[in-house]
């Protein structure tokens, strides 16, 4: 069963310019075997329609965790992580 995140970016300001969103997903430190992103820029724009990735992608565990982009490879978790299934 493969684990998935989801990174729900808080604010109006999305990844700086250039920035490695895996990298600071992963930085986390509950980074899944899939990752995707919820912002108004880039990735998904709601967290319905990333869990319903992930999950048709055959991720049996789903956390999400909202956070705010401190840097270019760096996210400032806002609370913890929520276990959406499984």
């Amino acid at each position: 069963m493969k684990e998935g995140l989801i990174v729900y970016l808080a604010g109006a300001a999305g990844l700086p310019e250039g920035a490695s969103f895996t990298a600071a997903a992963r930085a986390l430190g509950r980074a899944g075997q899939e990752v995707e992103l919820v912002s108004p820029e880039e990735g998904f724009f709601t967290v319905e329609d990333a869990w319903h990735f992930l999950f048709t992608q055959g991720c049996g565990r789903i956390h999400l965790q909202v956070a705010a982009p401190e840097g270019p490879e760096r996210l400032r978790p806002l609370g913890p992580a929520v276990r959406l299934c499984g």
